[in-house]
């Protein structure tokens, strides 16, 4: 995009403050420094300057130390050293506050390459789009931490070189502290959520838990792909479980497939903290959805059809997996296109629209599974998938088709995971 800003400067407050101590904090199992450049760089940010007092220079960059994404893109400057951007205007960001990526880039999507210094509205100090000849005075405010940025943007403000572009999306964190930590890394998994999320077991279930899960797990170096891995297999064993007749057989199962939907949920959540997103990882943990659904109504077929020859029951289940799989490659088709879902009818459909939208998430599986096979009618389950998957994805190309071959996305996926 022409005139696109790529390039960041990350100020580090001077050592004496207390601001600085926050840096080498592990926020979401990683230390602030490293997440602020990693957020820029998934902005769209090439190139960083980071500029620190010398006697925390040896310290910052052992956070940095093994970080491929990061290499060749840092050059290291002192307090005092002059930089000399090659752009009109310059990010500038302070380490010490947590934001999000997408908000990030559609914010420098706004912002206009002339006049004064860009601020984010409404976020206090956040990030800046500063141009070159105000760039010294800002790293001199921000070396002095929150209180000399206001002040900065305060005289900037009196001066009239501070426009402030609207942000959009999720907020900001200011970490000030270590006591601080727990409830900045609950703002950022909430924030995680997806408008994709079904509005009664996603919501009060699987987000409540899989937040927990992740908090524990974001430290350690258990990777996404390994985290599906184990939902696929705690989902097929959820599933061979459910095809066995009695209730403690059912109850198991039940539990198992839900806490493979409760990975299902981690997985995205670590990947996304750990900027691991990608399209692979999209389709293996979709892949891996999809195929846990398959093999729980190939199990509850079995057992429904127990030991009688008719034909029928698996007739059932033939057609509870076609729907269930035309359901899955529709909305998948839309989801990895990049495309916005327009609808093409008439206004009417408006409703129709919507009853879709709020059935596209795993609510739609999960909530019938548990009542019928609680109800000890796994029955009942097959028909429901049988008649509404197949009303599904017939609605939905009526309302939506597909998106248009030559224009699916090859773009890497900023969201790859639920």
């Amino acid at each position: 995009m022409p005139g696109a800003i790529d390039t960041a400067v990350v100020v580090c407050p001077r050592p004496e403050l207390s601001e600085a101590a926050v840096l080498g904090i592990p926020v979401a199992g990683m230390p602030l420094l490293r997440r602020a450049l990693l957020t820029a760089h998934q902005a769209g940010i090439e190139e960083f300057a980071i500029v620190a007092a010398d006697s925390q220079q040896a310290t910052l960059r052992a956070q940095l130390e093994g970080e491929s994404r990061l290499r060749g893109r840092v050059r290291w400057c002192g307090p005092t050293e002059a930089l000399s951007p090659q752009s009109n205007h310059t990010l500038v960001l302070s380490p010490s506050i947590v934001v999000d990526a997408g908000a990030l880039r559609a914010w420098l999507s706004q912002v206009a390459e002339a006049g004064g210094v860009a601020a984010a509205d409404g976020t206090g100090v956040g990030p800046l789009a500063v141009p070159s000849t105000l760039i010294s005075p800002c790293i001199e405010a921000a070396l002095r931490g929150h209180t000399g940025l206001q002040g900065f943007l305060e005289q900037l403000r009196r001066d009239h070189q501070l426009k402030r572009i609207p942000w959009e999306g999720k907020g900001h964190q200011f970490v000030r502290s270590v006591g601080e930590v727990p409830s900045v890394e609950r703002a950022m998994l909430a924030a995680l959520r997806s408008p994709e999320d079904g509005p009664i077991v996603d919501r009060y279930v699987n987000r409540v838990l899989s937040a927990r899960l992740t908090r524990w797990l974001i430290a350690s170096r258990v990777t996404p792909n390994q985290l599906t891995a184990l939902s696929l297999v705690t989902g097929l064993g959820g599933a061979w479980l459910l095809g066995n007749e009695g209730v403690l057989s059912s109850l198991l199962g039940l539990g198992l497939f839900q806490f493979s939907v409760i990975l299902d949920h981690v997985d995205g959540e670590v990947a996304r903290l750990k900027f691991l997103t990608s399209r692979l990882g999209k389709w293996l943990d979709n892949i891996s959805d999809h195929t846990v659904d398959l093999t729980v109504i190939a199990f509850l077929t079995r057992r429904v059809a127990g030991s009688s020859s008719s034909a029928h029951f698996f007739v059932l289940g033939l057609a509870a997996a076609l729907g269930v799989t035309l359901a899955f490659w529709v909305v998948f088709r839309w989801s990895v296109s990049g495309q916005r879902l327009e609808v093409r009818t008439t206004t009417s459909a408006r409703l129709w629209a919507r009853a879709l939208a709020l059935l596209a998430n795993r609510d739609g599986f999960c909530l019938p599974l548990w009542m019928t096979v609680l109800l000890g009618h796994p029955m009942w389950f097959l028909w429901a998938l049988a008649l509404g998957a197949n009303a599904y994805w017939i609605a939905w190309l009526q309302i939506y088709g597909m998106p248009p071959r030559d224009r699916i996305s090859t773009a890497p996926v900023q969201g790859g995971r639920s």
